[in-house]
């Protein structure tokens, strides 16, 4: 699955990829396409601001697309490629989840879970809500360490 939104950037229409999950099927990216993602955001968002602004405000996907197109209608400068790798690095390592709401796809992506993990998860709350991290730390293919570093992002609502 890839999710895709439009930034415009000098007048051009950028396709801006959030993260190619299916591909990955849930295992880690690469540390190589991370430390580019990171090495992007870097080069871009560090022109005009310390990084620590956007690691220290987590947000939804959208949220994040209209941040990053204001900032790009503000001037920030960047290649496509580089708009491309600043989005994924954000919707995978930024970006907030409600457990109980999002689609299986998001799933995959915020939490780095396999489809199939996903999947339980879906059906899981179909049944029973999920209360908190224990909860969802219970379903199969979750890894415990990784809800824990993303504890800030996840809600049960």
């Amino acid at each position: 699955m890839a999710r895709r939104s439009g930034i415009t950037v000098s007048g051009g229409l950028l396709l801006v990829a959030g993260l190619l999950a299916a591909a990955w099927a849930g295992v880690a990216p690469p540390a190589p396409d991370l430390a580019r993602e990171e090495q992007s955001l870097k080069a871009v968002c560090a022109q005009c601001h310390t990084l620590e602004i956007v690691m220290d405000t987590p947000m939804s996907y959208n949220a994040w697309h209209d941040t990053v197109q204001t900032m790009v209608d503000r001037g920030a400068s960047g290649t496509d490629e580089q708009f491309d790798d600043i989005m994924d690095y954000l919707h995978r390592t930024m970006t907030t989840i409600d457990v109980n709401q999002a689609h299986a796809d998001e799933l995959e992506i915020v939490l780095n879970v396999p489809e199939t993990t996903a999947q339980a998860i879906v059906a899981r709350r179909s049944a029973q809500k999920f209360t908190g991290l224990a909860d969802l730390k219970s379903i199969p293919g979750v890894v415990a360490s990784t809800v824990d570093a993303k504890a800030r992002l996840i809600f049960f609502k």
